[in-house]
């Protein structure tokens, strides 16, 4: 009997390596694996100008078992990128070590950041009083108006408090007259979703991609008093499987955002050294720098639904978390935040912190997958 051909061994090995592994590592490796083919057959290596017909020719050549080898060489090298797609993923973070060099470039990168960030704010803030000083107009105006018609419900705009001006400008926004400021009023409206991808000051990080990951890190949890950074592990563990599948896929599109993102910049240098003397073909590292990019923009995104997702995982099932580890259920939001202040330093790894556990008999149901522990049960 004949032994499985190349496609079909290469088919039983992407079954055996998993959907997580053929999604997230195969495909750009592919895509690098196909670029470095088409640059090498073109003929661009030391022989001069590329040539599209000997590209054309040397990759419609390939027969059935050129095309496994090729992808034989795009698993075999996704083989060797899998296990650095955590370091892939610091380094888009910013985490570039303590070198002079990365000293000087994390100080650039943070000082721009903290620029655009405080540049927003002051955006913002020039925004709303050009549309309030339109609206407040506008107010004043058909004040002038009642007042000159001698009407007694006239009242000046000037004499308002803080709250009553608010919700007079508001309401007059919604009026036809107050159209010319509704391209302020939308700028202005669009300027917290770019504020809210970014921690404090003091906790920048260098890129986009790591401040979107940094602010969900300080602030997921905070409203229950919980550290999402101490309690996703363990949420991870009590969920049901359904909320941890989307996680996963949240997480998978990020992945591949960053994979794709290193291999498109691999390719732009690759395209950097094969074409460096080849005159205007030195502008095809433009497209794999332009899959780069979009890329990057795509993690950036991918962050914020992975961020996001998280924190529905932490919103649904911290109930479970609470039973798994035999605390008290509170009975409302301020005890959930009393309890948790002690909880977060026992997991901080303060060993003088006390805490009181209840164990549930056991028959009694769990909204957790656990076992409960008998009563006087150590």
């Amino acid at each position: 009997m004949p032994g499985p051909s190349i496609p079909d061994a290469l088919a039983g090995l992407g079954a055996q390596i998993g959907q997580y592994f053929s999604v997230v590592s195969l495909v750009p490796s592919f895509f690098l694996t196909m670029w470095t083919t088409a640059l090498v057959t073109s003929g661009s290596w030391g022989s001069g100008v590329p040539d599209l017909r000997k590209m054309v020719q040397g990759i419609g050549g390939l027969n059935l078992s050129g095309a496994a080898w090729l992808l034989l060489t795009a698993i075999v090298f996704a083989l060797f990128l899998h296990p650095l797609q955590v370091g892939l993923t610091r380094l888009m973070e910013g985490y570039w070590g303590s070198s002079p060099l990365s000293r000087q470039l994390l100080r650039m990168r943070i000082t721009r950041h903290r620029k655009r960030r405080a540049g927003l704010y002051e955006l913002r803030n020039k925004l709303e009083n050009r549309r309030d000083d339109y609206l407040l107009k506008l107010l004043r105006e058909e004040y002038y108006a009642k007042l000159s018609n001698g009407s007694p419900q006239a009242e000046d705009p000037d004499d308002w408090d803080e709250r009553q001006r608010k919700f007079s400008l508001t309401t007059r926004l919604l009026d036809d007259d107050a159209h010319p400021v509704s391209g302020l009023h939308a700028a202005a409206a669009s300027i917290p979703a770019a504020l809210g991808d970014y921690p404090s000051a003091a906790r920048v990080m260098p890129t986009r991609f790591g401040n979107v990951l940094r602010q969900a890190e300080d602030t997921i949890g905070d409203h229950y008093g919980l550290k999402a950074i101490r309690t996703t592990p363990h949420l991870a563990l009590v969920s049901p499987e359904l909320h941890l599948n989307y996680l996963q896929d949240t997480r998978q599109q990020m992945d591949t955002a960053v994979r794709l993102c290193a291999t498109a910049l691999a390719a732009t240098a690759e395209s950097l050294l094969f074409l460096a003397t080849d005159g205007w073909w030195l502008l095809v590292a433009l497209a794999p720098y332009l899959l780069a990019y979009l890329s990057y923009r795509a993690s950036v995104a991918a962050a914020r639904e992975y961020t996001g997702m998280i924190q529905t995982l932490l919103d649904l099932n911290r109930f479970r978390l609470y039973e798994n580890l035999h605390l008290k259920l509170p009975r409302d939001t301020d005890e959930e935040r009393k309890n948790n202040v002690k909880l977060m330093s026992l997991l901080s790894g303060n060993d003088e912190v006390n805490l009181r556990y209840r164990h549930p008999a056991a028959d009694t149901p769990s909204t957790g997958d656990a076992t409960p522990t008998p009563p006087k049960t150590p």
